[in-house]
């Protein structure tokens, strides 16, 4: 460890202890970290020979993967929010809170993605393996307080933490610094970026139990690195200071074309995501059972939109809330009682009138087409998932198992790569 890494090391750690110990009130919670986090990572930029030092870590290519994987975990966790509900952001919104929570975010990322690149640049010449896993380690226990796990007495409260704190923050920082070794600071914060300014800035959040929150933040950035893995190549580990044993053969890349193409998928899956919340002024529902056959059906994609309710007529298809979930039934009767207004609705499907009139406050819009089939695809998604969760929560044992089996394969996957991926090519050369 030479001087500079070492004085970075120890303003980290300075920081660490200030903030942990030192828990001021007021403005001063937040002008204090920012000021902490800005100070190292100005202290990291000089040290590092300025930005044009940094830029020379960058890997375009793998950046965009980072910013990738970045948006591949939000779009899951806005769908396991489709899944179950979204709650309102405790954050503040009003112009100064938006903007002191932005100086905070920002000082902190800049702060730790500049000194994990700088340390993980600088500690891994001979021993990359074990650089990865001690600045990931380093990195997770500042942002996890091991202080709460002595208070935890209740068992489920410990395992809560485990699975919502420390797995997902661990295999989030094993993500961000394999990140910060291959493409320095720029890779690391285009995925850490999106995160954060999704968790401190959207004004809904899903709201997940726990055990979902434990299995998206696990496995989610588990493959963004797998996938990032694959796709790095020997040049790659040469440029990042990543020394082989032997001089790989050149793999076979893909030309741009495929990237543009994975961007167009992530950019789609996002819109479709955000099609689904309204956005766009419709709203996308399959639908679920056999009680409009056979106008629709099972797996049908059914496209709603908003409508004023006194516009509404009998034979109009209205999508409402009833019993805690939408309903798409077919308006039979329109009553007027007391200068309210009901309206009578029934399934084409079924022999009765539903036995609960709709008010206009439950009417989310009106039917205006369909698509066939087209909802399987969520269907299966969604069964799947829910299979998943109902196993995991049932058996905690077996939770435990499964995440820690992804945390273990993730690291013999990145020590194979290291070690024995060199050899491979050599074997593959000398037939």
């Amino acid at each position: 460890m030479n001087r500079n890494t070492y004085i970075i090391f120890v303003l980290f750690l300075t920081v660490y202890t200030i903030l942990t110990l030192y828990r001021p009130g007021g403005l001063t919670a937040y002008a204090l970290p920012s000021l902490c986090w800005a100070t190292l990572a100005l202290t990291t930029l000089y040290l590092a020979g300025g930005l044009e030092k940094i830029r020379t870590w960058t890997n375009n290519r793998l950046t965009l993967m980072a910013l990738l994987a970045a948006g591949f975990q939000i779009f899951i966790l806005l769908d396991a929010g489709l899944i179950n509900k979204f709650g309102k952001s405790p954050m503040s919104f009003t112009p100064t809170g938006i903007t002191i929570n932005l100086i905070l975010v920002s000082s902190t990322l800049l702060g730790m993605e500049l000194s994990r690149a700088y340390l993980t640049k600088n500690l891994t010449k001979k021993h990359p393996t074990l650089t990865l896993a001690a600045v990931t380690l380093l990195y997770t226990f500042t942002n996890v307080s091991i202080l709460a796990l002595l208070n935890f007495q209740d068992p489920l409260t410990y395992s809560e933490f485990i699975g919502t704190g420390f797995l997902p923050t661990l295999t989030e920082n094993l993500l961000a610094t394999y990140l910060a070794l291959l493409s320095g600071p720029a890779a690391s914060l285009a995925y850490r970026t999106p995160l954060q300014a999704f968790k401190w800035f959207s004004p809904i959040l899903p709201d997940l139990p726990w055990g979902y929150q434990s299995l998206i933040g696990v496995m989610t950035p588990t493959i963004g690195f797998i996938a990032i893995n694959m796709a790095t190549t020997p040049t790659d580990q040469r440029k990042a200071g990543i020394t082989t044993q032997r001089r790989p053969l050149p793999r076979l890349r893909k030309g741009q074309s495929s990237m543009k193409g994975w961007l167009a998928i992530s950019v789609f899956m996002v819109l479709a995501v955000w099609a689904s919340t309204g956005l766009f002024g419709f709203y996308p529902t399959i639908i679920a059972s056999g009680s409009m056959r056979p106008t629709m059906d099972v797996g049908d994609l059914a496209m709603v939109i908003p409508v004023d309710p006194s516009k509404i007529q009998v034979g109009d298809v209205i999508q409402y809330w009833q019993n805690g979930e939408m309903t798409l039934h077919r308006v039979v009767d329109i009553q007027q009682t007391e200068g309210a207004t009901l309206f009578i609705t029934k399934g084409d499907d079924n022999p009765t009138p539903d036995s609960d009139p709709v008010i206009p406050a439950q009417i989310r819009g009106k039917l205006i087409f369909t698509i066939p089939k087209l909802g399987w695809i969520s269907i299966y998604v969604k069964t799947a998932i829910a299979n998943i969760w109902t196993l995991l929560s049932t058996n905690t044992i077996l939770a435990y198992m499964t995440l820690t089996t992804i945390i273990s394969a993730t690291s013999l996957f990145t020590f194979h790569k290291y070690k024995t991926r060199p050899h491979y090519y050599w074997r593959r050369k000398r037939r």
